[in-house]
């Protein structure tokens, strides 16, 4: 299976639960030491992992990178897609290469992933796809419309390729809420964030990585497979519809 964002945060939150449930896991990301670090904390609990580098919003490495997968492993059942990019800028004020670069790590792709993965899983009459989109689609706040605009249109992908996946592969989403991770802990204002959405969720605690690796997990099991399609809302209720 494949983890991509694996080199921290919740994609290495994710890569790690799968790896304690004996799957051999191929972690990909950008940032070596962070990989090799995941790597490492995965040997040390017994479990299997390798590592690729890959940028996601590069087509040529995206495809190589899943040959290779398919090459060394001989399989690719499960693509947990957590890989993305996040912050606070105005529109007035936002550039046009950032704009552009959100588009595409967060939606280029797993546009990328999707296409590359699938032929391998319908050939195997198996597989299970998970993106990553976000609350901000249902709950916008001012500095977010180049994120919102590339996590809402995960939505859209994830539908259409869905109807297009055939019998034995899933392809969904996660919706994640606001998430403790060490990425979003450098964001100016995280703290006062994380206070107001605390006082607007159902459940009255922060999120943390480990409940959104624990979605993950069940939407990539053989239990979830009458679910496709779908986007899984992991915000603690602060959002009920979409």
């Amino acid at each position: 299976m494949i983890v991509t964002g694996a080199a921290a945060g919740i994609g290495r939150e994710v890569a790690l639960n799968f790896a304690a449930q004996d799957a051999q896991v191929i972690l990909f990301d950008i940032n070596e030491p962070g990989l090799q670090e995941t790597q490492s904390s995965i040997q040390r609990s017994g479990g299997k992992a390798d590592i690729k580098l890959c940028d996601i919003s590069n087509e040529q490495e995206v495809t190589s990178a899943i040959d290779w997968t398919v090459t060394t492993h001989g399989k690719v059942d499960i693509l947990a897609n957590l890989a993305g990019i996040y912050g606070f800028q105005l529109l007035a004020d936002f550039p046009t290469d950032l704009y552009h670069r959100y588009i595409g790590i967060n939606l280029n792709g797993p546009f990328f992933l999707t296409r590359a993965v699938l032929p391998h899983m319908q050939k195997a009459g198996y597989g299970r796809i998970i993106h990553t989109s976000s609350t901000g689609y249902a709950d916008p706040k001012p500095g977010l419309t180049a994120y919102v605009a590339s996590k809402a249109a995960v939505i859209g992908l994830v539908r259409s390729a869905a109807m297009e996946a055939g019998p034995g592969v899933t392809i969904n989403a996660v919706m994640p809420g606001v998430i403790d991770t060490d990425q979003a802990r450098s964001l100016d204002g995280f703290e006062a964030l994380c206070k107001m959405t605390i006082e607007r969720q159902a459940v009255k605690r922060q999120g943390h990585a480990a409940d959104i690796a624990h979605a993950v997990s069940f939407i990539a099991s053989a239990e979830a497979s009458f679910f496709s399609g779908q986007v899984f809302n992991c915000s603690g209720g602060e959002t009920f519809s979409f």
